[in-house]
């Protein structure tokens, strides 16, 4: 999973399906699964306003070194 992520981090290319992967894989026991159309439906909205703080806590959670330039531009990632 980790590598995967890191591919689409490299390319900037984010997999939806990925993210609902891990969410199905990650969300509490107690809680039902939403069905796959509607995840995509609400977190590709949610995503657009917070994709920020969304890569920057996988970054945390997958403990990823990543190098930026000045600009914030990924120079390196792994």
């Amino acid at each position: 999973m980790r590598e995967q992520y890191l591919q689409m981090r490299r390319t900037g290319q984010y997999d939806f399906g990925w993210f609902y992967n891990y969410y199905v894989q990650n969300k509490a026991e107690d809680k039902d699964i939403i069905p796959f159309e509607g995840f995509i439906q609400a977190f590709r909205m949610y995503f657009q306003i917070n994709s920020q703080e969304i890569v920057n806590n996988l970054d945390k959670k997958f403990s990823v070194t990543k190098i930026e330039d000045t600009n914030n531009n990924i120079l390196y990632i792994d």
